[in-house]
This record gives structure tokens, sequence and C-alpha cells, in this order.
């Protein structure tokens, strides 16, 4: 089909034609014309004076030589001088005036939060509150001592850790499937730990159990089960519980032992960094028992 004028609308037609329908040559409206060649005008300019195009090994510089690399590095150095400022304030400071610090709690605090959520809460939970296996973070109950620098000890160091020699370590023997003690033995007991909470169980058991007790278990859980602070063996005496007290969780601590792990963080983290988390962890603690 050959151009045409279109009778209704006074346009010349294309020459195509669509199933009877016929395509108007309308031209584009000038004032999109010019805002396509303004964009071409930018674009070639872009070209010019910024980094464009690629080669093999190389690019197009620009003349301004922008580069986005260093305006990176501009923002980094910057920020690691924010950090720095911010970080000088848990350098080189008693800990436990760290913690009484209420403008230090209230300006950082936030913040170490996220520092805590990032590499703790999935073990200790967000809230701290703890889950099977792993402790609650904000109640008087602890290993090794509740003091500020035992604490951060712990944070360091790592317990039962396999890449840090100053590691804390603390396992709880296998004495059922390592044969340390008869089957008989093992459920008298477990009596005697219940007995020391004060949960239900068979007095005759308990008894015989408190003899074999104080031969296998005493040098480490003290006598009457009370804990030691220094080998990070828990108090049998309360209901706190890392891996369960019930008459079956204890029976599993002695059939199979326990050694719990938790990373050394001062591969990771700076010393900064774990001063900060010493102090999140004894600022909940505060919060916990004031509720």
């Amino acid at each position: 089909m050959t151009p045409e004028r279109d009778e209704p609308s006074g346009q010349q037609t294309t020459g195509h034609e669509w199933d009877g329908i016929k395509e108007l040559n309308t031209p584009v409206p000038k004032a999109m014309s010019i805002w396509l060649w303004i964009s071409i005008a930018v674009a070639v300019a872009m070209w010019l004076l910024y980094p464009t195009w690629p080669f093999v090994t190389n690019y197009t510089k620009g003349l301004l030589g922008y580069s986005s690399r260093v305006e990176v590095d501009k923002q980094t150095a910057k920020g690691a001088e924010l950090r720095a400022g911010t970080m000088a304030a848990f350098a080189n400071e008693d800990i436990q005036a760290l913690a009484d610090d209420p403008t230090l709690r209230a300006k950082h605090q936030d913040a170490i939060g996220v520092l805590f959520r990032d590499n703790c809460a999935a073990c200790h939970g967000r809230d701290l509150q703890g889950q099977p296996e792993f402790p609650k973070l904000t109640d008087a109950h602890w290993l090794w001592s509740s003091l500020p620098e035992e604490i951060e000890y712990t944070i360091q160091n790592g317990i039962n850790s396999t890449d840090n020699d100053d590691t804390r370590y603390a396992e709880m023997a296998a004495y059922g499937r390592d044969e340390l003690l008869e089957k008989r033995e093992i459920n008298n007991v477990v009596d005697y730990v219940l007995s020391l909470s004060a949960q239900n169980h068979d007095s005759e058991a308990a008894a015989n159990g408190a003899l074999v007790f104080e031969d296998n278990c005493a040098s480490c859980h003290a006598d009457g089960g009370i804990g030691g602070l220094e080998n990070g063996a828990p108090s049998l005496t309360d209901d706190v519980w890392i891996y369960g007290g019930s008459r079956e969780n204890i029976r599993e601590t002695l059939q199979n032992g326990r050694a719990g792990v938790m990373p050394a963080w001062s591969a990771r983290l700076s010393a900064e960094e774990i001063r900060m988390l010493t102090l999140y962890v004894l600022w909940a603690g505060e919060d916990d028992r004031q509720n």
C-alpha cells in the first residue's frame, strides 16, 4: 500500500495497514523531540566528563577525573575517625566505672545492642534470655563469677575454644558412656541431684547417690553441689539449668557428659567492642533484676 492522505484526520498515512487499519504518519511532538536531543547531549557530556567506557584492562577516566573509589575512601576514613572517637570512651578505663556511668549507657546502649545481636543473639537470644544449651545472661547465676573483668575475660577467650590457648575449660565427664559409673550409681546420683534442688526424688536412692557424688562430683561441684566458680561447675541447688533439670535431662548429662563451647571473640572483635558487650550484659542484668 502506498502512502495516502487520511480523510478524517487530514494526516498522511505511512503506507502500513493491518487488518484494514491504516497507520497515520503522525510526527513526534516537538517537546518530545527537544527532550530527546537534550538527553542525548547530556549523555555525551557525561561520557566526556566521567568514567564511562570499559576497555580490556582499563576504562575512560573522564575529563573531571572523578572516582567513586576516592569518595568511598573519604567516607570510610570519616567513619573510622568517628569510630575511633567512640571507641576511646571504652579504652583504658576501669570497667566497673564504665558500667556505673549513666551518661555512657544512655549514649551507647542502643548501638551496642546491634553489636550484641550481630554476634551473640544466635545463641543467647536477642533478649539475652538464653535457650536450651545456652545460658541466660540477665540473672544472677554465673559460672566463673559475675565480676565485670571475669565476664570480659570469658568473652575474650571463650569456653572450650579450640583456637585460643587462654580459653576457659570446663567439661562434664560422660560417666555412663565411658563406664565410669554403673547404671545403678548414675540413677542414685540423679535422685541426689534432684534432692539438692528440692525436686521429687527417692530418698533412699538420694542417700546412696550422695556417697557417689562425694567421690566423683564434689571435686568440681563442691560439697552439697553448690558449684565452683573457679572451674565453671554450676550450682546444682537452684532452679537454673543450662541443659535442663528434669530427671531425664540430668540422667542424659551423667550418661554422655557435657562440653559446651563458646568461641573466643578476641580474634574477631576489638578489645573495645568486647568491653562494650561486657557492659551490655551488665546493664541488661541490672534491668532484669530491677524488674
